[in-house]
Parts: structure tokens; sequence; C-alpha cells
């Protein structure tokens, strides 16, 4: 680790990143890495006054809050509340009713049609759903500027970021969506519980956590101490001045604000406590899920075409691949926590064949590697999403964690 405890401290040094942490946990005990560096936060302008960056810093997961959201569905499967192979009419009828966009009309209209197929709870765990995200689908930008909503997801409720039409039929195809964030709509309805309940009692409890390590409540009065330590937004600019590349605090509401449960984004904790939800997952100890349901996780989700075109947004949209930094020619699959790579990335020195993984927008890493029995986070807390500088550093952390494990 020496050589990639030299890299983050240069890269902290030089002003290319703020601060990160390093977590990563293997079967046999030889790998129990955690490692922070720098500050959570730049907001002050005296440098010494920076608060440090700790392992248990709090920071909103965005989407890494998705394989929570997996876990908790997989576990209303388990209690017999939903089935996976059924419609979501039952818990999400604003969902089973949406129509196929396939254009619009001279008057500037929407043309839509019946899908082919009902939305199955399965494909909104697997993005399979035809529900996408407008961020790389110019037909739902014009969708949105019909409905007079604004692009992304500036809104308290999942309505009004994410009632639009489906893109495709159910189960065809493979899209970035929001399907995630309406199931946690789901596991109240479901369940009778609120999504926050649900997470403490069924995750944050039987992890032996505190309330205030995960949450998607960070405003609560009882989540005060966790407010003042979380990680602030941090952002890679230019200075206006200089043309240098210089990071900068970045106030933004969408990381420090509870909006109603969003199950794909909404999730505040610390890498602390996320590697203990990937380690109970790669150890199989019964903690979350059963063994048979917990191997759901690693198993593929998607139809051959579907995983096509998996491959093909992989292909077009390479700064922004879930899961990163697996190769792009690699090929993928998802499966109902993730992103499955399909083969090994370096033999046996880095992510195997199976290899489970995803992604936040603040450069948050994860991944579980049941093959080399290995699993790990790394986490920046910054933005641009899919940032170089961070991958570069994440990619030499996570090789050398797998190798340590190998020997």
């Amino acid at each position: 680790m020496e050589e990639v405890d030299a890299a983050f401290r240069d890269a902290i040094a030089d002003g290319r990143i703020h601060g990160a942490v390093l977590l990563a946990k293997d079967l046999t005990g030889k790998v129990d890495i955690s490692q922070s560096y720098g500050v959570r936060s730049v907001r002050e302008e005296d440098a010494a006054k920076r608060p440090a960056m700790a392992v248990d810093t709090p920071m909103r997961m965005a989407s890494c809050s998705k394989f929570l959201t997996s876990i908790m569905v997989l576990q209303c499967v388990e209690q017999g509340l939903v089935d996976l192979e059924e419609s979501v009419e039952r818990f999400l009828p604003e969902v089973a009713s949406l129509k196929v966009l396939t254009g619009f009309d001279d008057d500037g209209n929407p043309v839509e049609r019946e899908p082919k197929s009902p939305v199955l709870l399965k494909h909104l765990v697997s993005h399979s759903s035809g529900l996408c995200y407008t961020l790389t689908f110019p037909l739902l930008h014009q969708y949105r500027k019909w409905q007079g909503l604004a692009l992304e997801q500036e809104y308290d409720n999942l309505d009004q970021n994410f009632k639009f039409p489906l893109l495709f039929d159910p189960g065809t195809q493979w899209a970035y969506g929001p399907g995630l964030d309406w199931c946690s709509r789901l596991i109240e309805r479901a369940s009778g519980l609120s999504p926050e309940a649900f997470l403490q009692k069924y995750i944050v409890a039987p992890l032996g956590m505190r309330s205030d390590e995960m949450t998607f409540e960070l405003q609560a009065p009882a989540h005060e101490g966790m407010r003042a330590r979380r990680a602030d937004m941090t952002i890679r600019d230019r200075d206006p001045a200089t043309g240098a590349a210089t990071v900068r605090h970045n106030e933004e509401r969408y990381f420090k604000a509870d909006i109603a449960p969003h199950g794909g984004q909404g999730i505040y904790t610390s890498p602390a406590a996320y590697i203990k939800v990937l380690f109970s997952i790669l150890s199989n100890d019964g903690a979350l899920l059963k063994s048979d349901t917990r191997d759901l996780l690693f198993k593929r989700a998607l139809t051959p075409e579907a995983e096509k075109t998996f491959d093909d947004y992989c292909e077009q949209f390479k700064a922004y691949v879930p899961g990163s930094p697996v190769p792009i020619e690699k090929k993928h699959s998802h499966s109902l926590g993730g992103m499955l790579t399909l083969e090994d990335c370096d033999g046996e020195n880095w992510r195997r064949e199976g290899n489970l993984s995803w992604s936040g927008l603040p450069n948050i890493i994860w991944n579980i590697d049941v093959k080399a029995g290995i699993c790990s986070v790394w986490a920046f807390h910054m933005k641009p999403w899919g940032d170089p500088t961070c991958h570069e550093l994440g990619t030499k952390f996570e090789k050398v964690a797998f190798l340590m494990a190998k020997q």
C-alpha cells in the first residue's frame, strides 16, 4: 500500500483532490484496509481550519444507494410481500400504467403506445423496465419540456422527478433509470413501513449499526451529529484567472437535503458503514439475506438482447459507466444488485468474472468479488462524475488490494 499511500498524499498536496476514503476487506483477514486522506470540506478559506476526512465521514451515497435498496427489495421477497416476477401494478399502479414514448406529433405533443409486456418488479431492479434517467435521452428532454418541468430531478418527490413514459418495452433493453427510486415507494406500500423504518430495521440493526450511521433522513433531529460531520460537495474546476485546475466548495442542496425517499440515490451513510453491508454479502453471513436470495445478486438478470444494449451504453458513455473502472471492452450484464463483469479484467490479478459493482455520482465506487474473496469501496465525494483523476487513483488502490488478497 506504500505506493498507493504516496499517490494519494501527492494528489492532496498538489491540489488534484481534496480528500478520499479507501476501504477493502477480504475473507481471509489478510486485507483490512481502512484509510482516509485530506479534508471533507474546502468551504473554509483557511486550509488549517478545514475538517479532516475520516472513514466514518457521512456522505450522500447517490447511486450507491441502489445496492441498499436492492437488498431491501429482496428482503421484501423473502418476507413474502412481493414477487420478482409479478407486475408492479399491485403496489405501483402509477408505474404500471405508463406507456411507451415513440416521438412527438407535428403539434409537439407526445405520441405514446401501450407496452407489449408489463413492468415486472425484476425489471425495476435491473434497469430493464423502460424507465430511463433523462441525462442521455434527448426524447425525454423534449418530454420534460412539454411537461413544463426541469430536466433533472430538482423536486422533492418521485412523481415530479420521474413520472414520464417508458422508452422501450419492459425486459427488452437496458437503460440507466429510476426503477430503484420507485422501489422505495413499493417497499413502503408492501411492508407498511416507511423506507427509513425498513432500512433501520432490516439493514442497520442487523449489522449492529446506530441509526445515525445510515439514513434517508439526514435532517432528522436525531441526526444532528451526522450533519455536523458530513462531507460537503467539492468540485474540480478551472481558476478563471489562470486556467489552472483547482478544487472548490460547491454548495448544492442535493448533497445535504432530505426529500421524499428515493431508493436510487437518497441514502446518507459513511464508507465505513457501507463496507459492512458489502462484507455481509461477500461473506454470506445471513445477516441481511438468506443464502439463496443473496446468490441472486450475482446472477444475470438480463436477456442477451438487453445485455447487448448495456454493452452499447458502456461504449457510448465511457465516462458514466456505473461500476467503472472495468475496461469498456469487457462484457457486462446486470443482476438484481448491480453490474456484473462477465470476464476477468486482468487474469487473477484484479476483478474476476462475476464481479459485482456500481458507483455513485460523487466518485464513489464499490465492488464485491466472490472469486477473489474481497470487497472494497473508494469514495471522494467530489464532482464531476467519472472524474479521470479519481478513477486513476481509485483503480490503483483497488488493484493493490486485489493483489494483497491473492498473496
